[in-house]
């Protein structure tokens, strides 16, 4: 009865009793207060998922034991990789471990971990963080973009671009970093392309560079795998070497020396020639620049040893070479020398300017070695940057005489063997008497020869012919008098 009598006489339920405010504050309304509040959260709730929306970062929550929850909307790019991650056991693993450490010792945590997903290799960067009282935040960064970029800097900064081996400036810290350390058998090694510059300016630095990447290549097969091999200069290379005795590393430069004889038999063209020299210290402090010292010394003493007979050999290949650019018909340089002879004898010149002549007769031309093919075997007219090349040639063919002894006598001559009597020609311009009498001779029977034999540019006219040019071109571009001597010996 009591029973029913309560509920009678009970209070109908109000908003108020409903949302536990009581009956103290039954005559205030909060309806608008607790309004404005659910609107707040929902702001900063909104505002979250906005914040986790743009953060690059794959975010994740995770409990203190290791329960690990992912942030981020299922339809993003980083929830996938965020849900790979979890399903790789030792990553995820790792990650519990993280959280536990963080929850036991420390406030925040940091890591990076390298993971592999459909082919992809990820470096990741993570950071663990204590955010509340039983939840640890964890924000994982794809820094895979980054690290590539900074091992392509560092690679930039160390290495040197044409051939991938260290460059001077590493050498040069990774030899301070060694001096004045207790080391045993330690060696330097230093070694120079023979004939480089000669190679640069007579056939071009493309060919010289292709002379330093085959150097490279072959410094890096036998010596990459085991020390510090870097270009140190223009045609210099360096090799540092620890832990091994004299002998072995006589038997790895005598390796590297047969790999170079193999690589010169089967080129047509350019040749390899090294000079090299190394200094060993057994044990104790080590003093890397006395050491650099001494192998330079013997470098520079091996190289003075077969400076003039490489010079000589690579002069040699050129002259081979020249043989081989068929932009000359067979037998040009003898009927030439043939002409020559009989216009030197007729004008009783002494022995030594007869010599001159015949080796110029047969040299004259050999500068063209350095000149592109597409020039050399053009049948159109050459534009003004091809002639401008193909004009070239004369400093060429000097520089390669200078450096033989053979030819060293007439490396004046084929540099002005173009110059023409009026002073039109190249490359100086010069006139009359001006000109080197044997250049004078090779210029005219050059001149007939070239226009009675087939060229890549014309087809070859009669002799008869070839005469009435060069008979209009005397005293414009040939010498008159050595025109008229020509006539009579033709």
């Amino acid at each position: 009865m009591k029973a029913s009598s309560d509920t009678a006489h009970s209070k109908p339920l109000s908003r108020e009793s409903i949302i536990g405010l009581g009956e103290a504050s039954f005559r205030k309304n909060y309806y608008s207060e607790l309004q404005k509040k659910l609107i707040e959260l929902e702001c900063v709730n909104a505002r979250s998922l906005a914040l986790i929306a743009a953060i690059p970062d794959i975010l994740m929550v995770s409990t203190p034991d290791g329960q690990i929850t992912i942030l981020n909307r299922p339809a993003s790019q980083n929830s996938a990789l965020a849900a790979a991650i979890l399903d790789d056991p030792a990553i995820r693993s790792r990650l519990q471990e993280a959280v536990r450490t963080v929850w036991r010792e420390e406030d925040f945590l940091s890591d990076d971990l390298t993971f592999c997903n459909q082919g992809t290799v990820y470096s990741l960067e993570t950071r663990i963080h204590r955010c509340g009282a039983d939840e640890i935040l964890i924000m994982i960064r794809d820094m895979t973009s980054q690290r590539l970029a900074e091992q392509s800097l560092r690679h930039l900064a160390e290495k040197d671009s044409l051939t991938g081996l260290y460059n001077r400036r590493y050498f040069v810290e990774h030899l301070e970093q060694c001096h004045e350390t207790p080391s045993r058998q330690f060696a330097i090694i230093l070694i120079d392309i023979d004939g480089l510059k000669l190679i640069n300016d007579t056939l071009g630095h493309l060919a010289g560079d292709e002379i330093i990447i085959a150097v490279s290549k072959i410094l890096l097969d036998h010596f990459g795998d085991i020390g510090c091999a870097a270009r140190i200069g223009g045609d210099e290379f360096g090799i540092l070497l620890s832990g091994y005795s004299r002998e072995e590393i006589q038997n790895k430069l005598g390796q590297t020396m047969a790999h170079i004889d193999a690589y010169n038999a089967t080129s047509l063209t350019l040749k390899i020639s090294i000079s090299s020299g190394y200094s060993y210290h057994r044990e104790g402090p080590l003093d890397t620049r006395m050491l650099f010292h001494e192998a330079d010394h013997y470098l520079y003493q091996n190289k003075l040893l077969k400076e003039s007979s490489v010079r000589n050999s690579l002069v040699k290949t050129l002259m081979k070479a020249l043989e081989a650019k068929d932009f000359i018909t067979e037998g040009h340089a003898d009927r030439m020398e043939d002409l020559a002879v009989k216009m030197g004898n007729a004008l009783r010149l002494p022995q030594h300017q007869m010599d001159r002549m015949r080796l110029l007769a047969k040299f004259h031309d050999i500068g063209k070695v350095g000149i592109p093919d597409a020039i050399l075997f053009k049948e159109a007219t050459l534009d003004e940057e091809e002639w401008k090349i193909m004009k070239t040639h004369c400093m060429i063919g000097k520089r390669i005489a200078r450096e033989s002894p053979e030819l060293a006598d007439i490396a004046e001559l084929i540099l002005l063997h173009h110059e023409k009597w009026d002073g039109s020609g190249y490359p100086f311009g010069l006139k009359g008497p001006q000109i080197p009498i044997e250049c004078r001779i090779i210029s005219i029977v050059d001149a007939f020869d070239a226009m009675t034999s087939d060229r890549p540019y014309h087809r070859a006219i009669s002799a008869g012919e070839a005469c009435r040019l060069i008979r209009e071109s005397a005293g414009s571009q040939f010498d008159q008098a050595l025109t008229q001597l020509f006539f009579t010996l033709v």
